[in-house]
């Protein structure tokens, strides 16, 4: 019986388990990496990170990419110095985003050279959708679980910026922290790249539904491309860029009242803003359509654009139920999510 107890004991510290949520951003997005307002949440759908003792080398295995990548130290090492050459590089950088597992790569290996080399294994099991903080939530759950495994315990900020450098690689080079910062510390934040974060109160329900546009996020594409068109066409970006930071503030001053209808209203009229730069679908400008047409308070793609999921405010419980039900009837998957949920944490949600 003793011999049983102590084998369980084992395994319990040679095993440690971590989660972090999704996010979807209320305003902000893409402006906020030119240093405008961000506000962003989280939601209850979540990534798990288990790591387990290895023998010699460091194994990654995501379940959802089907995916796994077995790296020996040398290897691990060669990653991390060649990444460090390159880092400033936008367009080898988007070439390193190619293999899915390359930010995970990066975040262990930059871990290790500073805290030294762990055999181990890594298993990734996510079922945030797409354009919700995925990639983030990814990284600092392994940053967490690496922390706590190897007993080198990493502050929360410490923990955002290790999910930052994984974006920098998901994101082409240009994330502007707000996805990690989120994930990481939970709750609602509001957020600049230069002066940091602020946590929000928000003490009401905010009846907000997603819908997965069946499109496939674009990020680490759309990103670049505006800052590729703002180096084209300063004034007319830059002018969109400015239209989106006064709504961000407003959103602010809407959320700090809790003006449902002003923050709907102000929500579409991002969407309509940002949509000027070309980045929105067929199928996200459906999804709003359907929403607004359907007496929605407001609608708007949350995240890179592209494809990925749209959030909508309803007035109530009930328009939210209806109105997934009409998603549905139009071949959309909507869902309800908790929001304003704890962020990066030690156990399996």
């Amino acid at each position: 019986m003793f011999k049983k107890l102590l084998l369980v004991v084992i395994v319990m510290v040679l095993t440690i388990k971590t989660s972090a949520p999704g996010k979807i951003i209320l305003f902000g997005e893409h402006a906020v990496v030119y240093d405008k307002l961000g506000i962003a949440t989280t939601v209850d759908k979540t990534v798990n990170v288990t790591i387990t003792e290895n023998k010699d080398n460091v194994k990654i295995i995501s379940k959802n990419l089907l995916l796994k990548e077995t790296l020996s130290k040398e290897k691990l090492f060669e990653f991390f110095d060649g990444f460090e050459k390159i880092k400033n590089n936008f367009d080898i950088i988007k070439e390193f985003g190619k293999n899915k597992l390359s930010p995970i790569i990066f975040i262990v290996s930059k871990f290790m050279k500073k805290f030294g080399f762990y055999p181990l294994t890594i298993t990734i099991d996510s079922d945030i959708p797409k354009n919700l903080g995925s990639s983030s939530a990814v990284f600092s759950a392994t940053a967490l679980a690496l922390s706590s495994f190897t007993e080198n315990y990493l502050s929360k900020q410490e923990i955002a910026d290790f999910a930052y450098d994984g974006d920098k690689i998901a994101h082409g080079g240009l994330p502007s922290g707000i996805d990690s910062t989120v994930v990481t510390y939970g709750g609602y934040v509001k957020y600049k790249k230069q002066s940091g974060f602020e946590k929000l109160n928000v003490n009401f329900t905010i009846p907000m539904i997603i819908i997965d546009s069946g499109e496939p996020s674009l990020t680490g594409v759309t990103v670049p491309y505006i800052n590729k068109l703002k180096n084209e066409r300063q004034i007319i970006v830059n002018e969109i860029l400015e239209k989106l930071d006064c709504i961000s503030h407003n959103g602010l001053e809407a959320i700090n009242s809790q003006n449902l209808e002003r923050i709907g209203n102000l929500m579409t009229d991002y969407y309509n803003e940002l949509r000027r730069l070309n980045i929105s679908t067929k199928n996200l400008d459906n999804i709003i359509d359907i929403a607004l047409k359907n007496n929605a308070l407001g609608a708007k793609p949350t995240g890179g654009w592209g494809g990925g999921c749209c959030i909508v405010l309803t007035k109530n419980q009930k328009q939210a139920s209806n109105l997934i039900k009409i998603y549905k009837d139009n071949n959309f998957n909507a869902f309800q999510a908790k929001i304003g949920v704890k962020g990066v944490n030690i156990g399996r949600k």
